[in-house]
Formats: structure tokens, sequence, C-alpha cells
């Protein structure tokens, strides 16, 4: 079971539903992409309603005829939702497909063309967001309190889908590591991302909890807003000025072998504290050959929006970078059982 992350603007007293039918979580790519008239990949841009990335590019890969590694995509989408997303199909010397879908598919071709480059994994740089939470249950002048504070930003924890049900892919990594649990190379790769993860959340609930997250420490590797690019710097007051603009956010480790830039002084003692707490993982982790990276502590949604649209239920709109989660900022605003 994981922990219940604490949140920046405490727990709500609101309770509501999430995804109850996959029109309550659109998210869309933001990615503009122009077409050549030659090229030897074809692009497609895709609606799929319930079914997830790997099977839909497994399905292209059928029609076209080829390998599935000559189907990309930029990012891994929910399956418990309606998304929009780009897939390239890798067909040299090669006249269209007729992409016929079958009519019994939940996914369809919104649009598509010649492009001259793969796509690769990672392109896109953002996400947009249409959610519905349902079935409010509580005072919706908090709620309304809750959702003004927002844009100013939220804990960038890992959603809980990256932990697997219950948090087992935790677990089942430990057992990994012990040498307990033989994994096929997919679930390696899943576990391995759960436990950088497991420790990313964990240092940044404490950073919560002492209310470092957003303001930064000493000894802090700080990410710039837009390019993610990472640098050190003493916490004076332009870089405080800075942080409270949004120009620059705090970070924390997705664990691993340190590279050139590290923590120190307090930065380093609130991540040390953590590691040592979790020791297998790290072990498990170095092992495996990870290197460090880092991760914004500091989520702040671009172009956000809401409204209620009925007695009990409230419309968000906004724009995430690739990579994190919508639940981070949906757990500020209320209590809500996980779609099964």
């Amino acid at each position: 079971m994981l922990p219940d992350w604490p949140r920046a603007l405490g727990t709500p007293q609101l309770s509501g539903v999430l995804k109850a039918q996959p029109e309550d979580f659109v998210v869309e790519e933001v990615f503009p992409v122009e077409f050549s008239d030659d090229g030897e990949f074809d692009w497609l841009w895709i609606e799929k309603r319930g079914d997830n990335t790997e099977y839909v590019a497994r399905q292209l890969a059928r029609l076209a005829g080829v390998q599935p590694k000559a189907v990309t995509y930029s990012g891994q989408k929910d399956r418990h939702a309606i998304t929009r997303q780009w897939f390239c199909v890798h067909l040299p010397g090669k006249n269209f497909p007729a992409w016929d879908v079958p009519e019994a598919e939940t996914w369809k071709i919104l649009r598509k063309g010649r492009h001259r480059q793969k796509l690769r994994l990672g392109s896109h740089r953002y996400n947009r967001f249409t959610l519905c939470l349902g079935a409010l249950e509580g005072d919706l002048d908090e709620l309304g309190h809750r959702a003004a504070q927002l844009s100013q930003g939220v804990p960038n924890y890992f959603g809980e889908q990256r932990f697997g049900h219950q948090g087992g892919n935790i677990s089942a990594c430990q057992q990994w590591f012990a040498g307990t649990l033989t994994p096929s190379r997919f679930e390696r790769s899943m576990y391995l991302s759960a436990a950088r993860s497991y420790l990313f959340n964990t240092v940044l609930a404490n950073r919560v909890l002492d209310g470092s997250w957003n303001t930064g420490l000493e000894g802090e590797i700080y990410a710039l807003r837009d390019s993610g690019s990472v640098f050190s710097a003493e916490r004076n007051e332009e870089t405080l000025a800075r942080l409270a603009s949004g120009d620059i956010q705090a970070t924390g480790p997705l664990f691993g072998k340190a590279g050139r830039l590290v923590v120190s002084a307090a930065a380093a003692s609130a991540e040390e504290a953590v590691y040592s707490l979790h020791a297998d993982l790290c072990e498990g982790l170095l092992k495996h050959g990870l290197s460090m990276e880092r991760r914004a502590l500091r989520l702040i949604p671009q172009d956000f929006q809401w409204q209620f649209t009925g007695n009990k239920s409230l419309e968000l709109s906004f724009s995430l970078p690739r990579g994190c989660f919508a639940t981070a900022l949906v757990r500020e605003l209320i209590r809500y059982p996980l779609a099964s």
C-alpha cells in the first residue's frame, strides 16, 4: 500500500470521482507537426478510448504488415481515458497502407501524412488535459478556494499508476533485488522506474512537510522552467525571486550513480535521510547501472482553467510538461477512489 503523500494545501475535506467514464479524462499531446511529400515514415494522429498505447502500436504494425519495432510514439497514454497522440510507422520503399481500422476497435485515425523523420520517445513537450470531477460531496466553496490556488503550483508527485495496483511494483522490485523474483525484461524496466519514483516521492513528501519544496534549500540543484536544464546556485535574493516567479524550480533525485552536479548542505541531508531508510532500493538501482537525474519538485500548470459544470461536478483544463501527472493536481482538490 502506498503512503498518502502529504499535500501542499492539506488533506481536502471534499470527496469525488475521477474517471467515472473515459470522457471524464481527456489527454492530448501538444505537438505541432508538418508533413512532407516524401519520406519513409507514416505519422498518424490517433484517438483511443479504453486502450493502452502499446496495444494500438501492435495493431498498427499488423495493419501495415511490419514488425512491432517499426512503430514508435512519443509517450505512453492512460488507458482509462480518451487520448489523442501521434504514432509513427517506418515504411521504407512502401506505399501508404490502407489504414482500414476495424469497426470493432475503440481507436481511430484522425489525421495522417508522410514525414522524413522518425517519431522518437519524448518528442512532445506538453500534454493538454480536460478533466471532469463528478459526484462531489462537501463544501464547494472550499473546492473553489483550492482550485484558485493550483495555478501557483503543486508538489510534482509521480502518480499512483506508476507504482502498480496498491503499490505492487515496489514490493515486486524489492523481491527482484533480493533475488526471490525473476521478472521479464518489460517488468524490470517497470520496477526500476517505480523504485526511482518512490524515492523521489518520499524526498518530495518530506520537503512538503518542512515547507521547502517550493522555496529551496542550501546546496540545491535547480531546473529551468522551459528547458529543464539543471544547475547549482547559491540561495540568495536573486534565486529566491526566480523561484517565486516560477522561472526555476528546486529539484529532487531520480536516483542513480552521482554525476557532475551533486546536491550539498541541507539539500543533500534531506535526500540522504531517505536513501538510508531505503538502502535496498538504492543499492539495487546502482547495481543495475542507473545514473542520477533530477526532476522538478514543483509542478506549475499552464493555461489553467476551472469551472463548475453542475451542482456536483467541476471541469479542469490545463497543460503539463511531459512526464507529469494530472493526479498531482486533482489530489489537492478532492479525495477520490482510483479506477480499477
